[in-house]
């Protein structure tokens, strides 16, 4: 093609044919001008293209994790109702009239499960790889404003779940250096005899008063943060949805 356009180029010259020649010469520029600008109209397409697949997979990416988060969320809902039911059942029987220190003892000593479940972290890899790519920008603004909102929400539940856990925690360490839970060791051992008779009344139900009281208002507010968490991972899930399908 070079060859062809260079040869009449070389045609005009030797016939002298300069008018013709310019206007030759012009036609060949607008040409190639159109030619660039086809070019270049293709590669934004393909780059405008690609940013859109990208967005496409981060969208899908987030909706994975929010679902993901979204079942975890509900799950531990049902444990920690269930526990602060529990709870509640065990300070009933305290607080009945017809119980007696040996019904506190055996529920602190045989009943009561100290152990627990809680969400200690959101799944946001996809957000916080988006933020520290900066590919945040290829996301619409409100769905962008959305995780912003969402991951404010996270962080304080979060914030506020571990500024409880600390002190639910100290409060445990007081109770088990007078009252270790070894459940393997029988009660007509020495070790056991040592652990349990004699003991401080007073201590011990204060002690385990203060767990069962704590505990509840604990996993209250952990419920509370986690709705607030799911509503707002709800909101960005029907956002995305509605996005995909434009």
């Amino acid at each position: 093609m070079i060859k062809f356009f260079r040869k009449i180029r070389q045609n005009l010259l030797m016939e002298n044919k300069t008018s013709k020649y310019f206007k030759y010469a012009l036609g060949e520029i607008f040409l190639v001008v159109i030619g660039i600008l086809i070019a270049l109209q293709i590669n934004n397409w393909n780059e405008n293209r690609k940013k859109h697949q990208l967005k496409v997979f981060y969208m899908n990416s987030i909706k994975n994790d929010l679902t993901k988060d979204t079942l975890d969320i509900n799950h531990i809902i049902k444990l920690q109702r269930a526990d602060n039911k529990a709870s509640d059942e065990y300070l009933n029987r305290m607080l009945d009239t017809l119980s007696t220190i040996d019904t506190i003892i055996n529920i602190a000593k045989n009943e009561y499960d100290f152990k627990f479940t809680v969400k200690r972290e959101y799944a946001n890899n996809t957000f916080n790889t988006l933020i520290s790519t900066g590919n945040i920008e290829l996301l619409d603004k409100e769905l962008t404003q959305k995780l912003m909102d969402l991951n404010s929400i996270q962080q304080d539940q979060l914030e506020r779940f571990y500024s409880h856990m600390g002190y639910f925690e100290r409060i445990m360490s007081d109770y088990l250096q007078n009252y270790p839970i070894y459940d393997s060791i029988p009660e007509n051992t020495v070790v056991g005899k040592i652990l349990w008779d004699d003991i401080d009344e007073k201590q011990l139900v204060g002690s385990f008063t203060s767990i069962l009281g704590l505990r509840k208002f604990m996993f209250k507010n952990s419920i509370s943060g986690h709705l607030r968490v799911k509503d707002q991972s709800i909101e960005v899930l029907n956002l995305i949805d509605k996005l995909l399908e434009e």
